[in-house]
């Protein structure tokens, strides 16, 4: 699957430097591009990436395991005797062989094997009619397990388990790529709430310096008091710190975003985005059934294809503990000749010819250490079925939580919109009670505070409401859709190139 993709990566890839250079002089950063540029420039991901290629690879290695195989081997030997006296010793021979075939391992179990001999013999004074003579013999031989081992549903099993893997890999690489959705957005919004807080506090400052400019103002003409002076400096002070807090605020959020983003350049300036939406008005609409979560879900994915993988562990350990049985035959054909086309001549008349055919049984005494081996498996995968549905169970209470979550928080940004509203026609009319002289400077002072109070509460709200949004739509893997995007397009954002070492 990743190999399709690895013309479009490499154009998407390319503009990630430009993307990153880029990052001081952006004019505007939406949601759906901080969330695009995480997962493009995400190292996790490219980490995680990895392992998906690795079990790319493992398929091909457990398919190679059926590939034929050829051999050939060549050796030569010369010998010659010691003399004694004038007419004994000194004889020289000279021994060549040529060995070669192919074999095979079909996922019956069998194996087959197809050789060819040739051997060139010559002796230097011997007596012999063919010197040299040349020797060549084909043959086939064949191995088919009959009990364990037998069959394509056994052999098969470590190039299933391989393709097991492979799909496990790709969920757990969807599953990060939701996490990073979740962490990029609700870093986003954290950055539109610091924005946010900055103008509760700058709005604040400026009522706190025109408090005290009044207050000076009333203080010359004798409408207030000193204590009245102080009370203005000192929150103008506080109004002051929270700006400073407030501006911290901002970038640390920032720099956590632009963190997220994989970016190796952090702005020095605030980089624009859009503000906190009003959700007040937003529709509750209903919840995710379980069954479409747990369809959806990569972490209960992955569970079943694990025990799918048990599954296949368990039938092949169950093999295992029958007799090793096995049929073996052969057959081959032979020649002799003074050349080397004519010894092949006479091996393809059948002028010489072998066979051989038996049985081959061989069992532990017992078979305690294959019995056991059996019933582990069988322990682990009873294990992961019930992992399973502790994972069913956990998905389940989390997915009624962030419901309850997502409709509280609804109704909190509702309660807390009329609490802001509530506080704001408060304050204005403490101030004009205090300008009216029916009101102390503490009481006006008090009301605003109440006023930053519900604002600041309002906005955590929204927040509150955005997050748990957030993970609910992570929770049944439809978080790429609030981005405009399918799996399909997120995939050829996430699934890592295909790198040859030079």
């Amino acid at each position: 699957m990743i190999r399709h993709f690895s013309t479009l990566l490499l154009g998407i890839f390319s503009l990630i430097q430009v993307s990153t250079a880029g990052a001081q002089t952006l004019e505007f950063l939406d949601v759906k591009e901080a969330v695009i540029l995480s997962l493009q420039q995400n190292l996790s991901l490219r980490i995680e990436g990895v392992q998906l290629l690795n079990s790319q690879e493992e398929i091909i290695i457990q398919k190679s395991e059926f590939d034929t195989t050829l051999f050939a081997s060549g050796t030569q030997r010369g010998s010659r005797s010691a003399d004694y006296g004038e007419f004994i010793g000194g004889n020289q021979t000279h021994n060549s062989m040529v060995r070669a075939g192919v074999s095979k391992y079909l996922n019956s179990g069998a194996e087959v094997q197809v050789t060819t001999n040739y051997a060139r013999n010559s002796s230097g004074g011997s007596s012999q009619i063919l010197n040299p003579a040349h020797t060549s013999d084909v043959g086939l031989s064949l191995r088919q397990p009959l009990l364990e081992g037998r069959g394509s549903e056994y052999n098969l099993i470590p190039l299933l388990q391989a393709g097991i893997e492979a799909k496990r890999a790709e969920l757990f690489l969807k599953r990060t790529a939701l996490q990073i959705m979740e962490v990029a957005e609700s870093a986003y919004w954290d950055l539109a709430y610091a924005r946010e807080v900055q103008k509760v506090r700058i709005a604040s400052l400026e009522v706190a310096e025109k408090l005290l400019e009044e207050n000076e103002e009333r203080e010359r003409v004798g409408l207030a008091t000193n204590i009245d002076v102080l009370q203005s400096q000192v929150f103008l002070a506080t109004s002051r710190e929270a700006v400073i807090s407030a501006d911290a605020l901002i970038d640390s959020s920032q720099d956590r975003l632009f963190r997220q983003m994989g970016s190796n350049n952090y702005p020095e300036s605030s980089v624009p985005i859009s503000p906190l939406p009003d959700i007040s008005t937003e529709e509750i609409g209903t919840s995710t059934a379980l069954p479409t979560i747990l369809a959806n879900n990569p972490n209960y994915l992955q569970q079943q294809l694990n025990i799918e993988s048990w599954e296949l562990s368990v039938k092949s350990r169950r093999n295992s503990t029958l007799p090793r049985v096995d049929l073996i035959a052969g057959i081959g054909f032979s020649g002799l000749d003074d050349g080397l086309i004519d010894s092949y001549g006479n091996t393809l008349e059948l002028d010489g010819y072998d066979w051989s055919a038996g049985i081959e049984f061989s069992v532990p005494w017992g078979q305690r250490s294959d019995k056991a081996r059996y019933q582990q498996t069988r322990n682990n995968l009873y294990r992961e079925q019930l992992v399973l549905e502790d994972i069913g169970q956990d998905i389940k209470v989390i997915n009624r939580s962030n419901w309850r979550n997502w409709v509280t928080g609804i109704e909190r940004v509702k309660a807390a919109k009329l609490s802001l509203d509530l506080a704001i026609e408060q304050f204005d009319r403490e101030r004009t009670k205090y300008e009216s002289g029916l009101a102390t400077f503490r009481e006006l002072l008090q009301a605003r505070e109440d006023q930053d109070e519900a604002n600041l509460r309002y906005l955590n709200s929204i927040l509150g409401a955005i997050n748990a949004q957030i993970i609910n739509m992570a929770l049944d893997a439809s978080l790429p859709q609030r981005y405009g995007l399918s799996w399909e397009t997120t995939a050829n954002l996430i699934y890592p190139l295909e790198e040859t070492n030079p």
